[in-house]
């Protein structure tokens, strides 16, 4: 009698670990299409995010003017005319201007030749309020290279940002527009590779 009586276990402790063994799967299975949903929602609202983000310089005021190349000047030679305002591109002094923040003026000749180097340039007219200056500033000291901001009379805007053969003319100061102008158009140049640290510091 013992033994049908240990067969009958035997089937039991089987029965039952099938059981555990067919929820494991099921588990398993769940867990398996609960991530394949997560990832796909994660990967949905991604895509949908991408998308549907906006373009900071959507609708901004940018031109794009015809090269004028990258000639030097010799020592002495007058400015040339230039095709933009502020200027773009064209014959340039021998020696750039360190990037930076200046309080003044930085010459047409010295800063076509930082913008050959990859720079960007913002400038502003002289009017400005104070503390958009100073916001200005504040922007440049956080992107670290690449970036000088100067004043400069004349312009047609109340702030103009160039790059090589780019303009973009801003009725106000606004840093996300800035920032988006630099991280598209830094090194969109003659000369991508040139390094530009920022050097100078009128303002500290």
């Amino acid at each position: 009698m013992a033994r049908p009586r240990g067969r009958a276990l035997e089937q039991q402790r089987a029965a039952k670990e099938e059981a555990r063994e067919q929820t494991r799967r099921h588990t398993s299975r769940r867990n398996l299409w609960i991530g394949i949903g997560v990832a796909v929602a994660l990967i949905g609202g991604l895509v949908a995010f991408v998308l549907t983000r906006r373009d900071p310089l959507e609708g901004a005021d940018i031109t794009a003017y015809p090269d004028l190349g990258v000639a030097h000047l010799a020592a002495g030679d007058p400015a040339p005319e230039y095709n933009s305002n502020p200027p773009t591109s064209g014959p340039h002094a021998l020696q750039p201007a360190a990037c930076g923040i200046y309080r003044e003026p930085v010459s047409d000749t010295q800063q076509v030749h930082t913008l050959e180097h990859g720079a960007i340039i913002v400038q502003y007219d002289p009017t400005l309020p104070e503390e958009d200056v100073v916001r200005l500033e504040e922007l440049a000291r956080s992107i670290g290279d690449q970036i000088l901001v100067a004043p400069r009379s004349g312009m047609p805007a109340p702030v103009a940002v160039t790059s090589w053969a780019t303009v973009m003319l801003l009725d106000e100061v606004d840093e996300d527009i800035i920032n988006a102008f630099h991280l598209r158009y830094e090194d969109q140049s003659p000369e991508p590779l040139a390094v530009c640290p920022l050097q100078v510091d009128e303002a500290a």
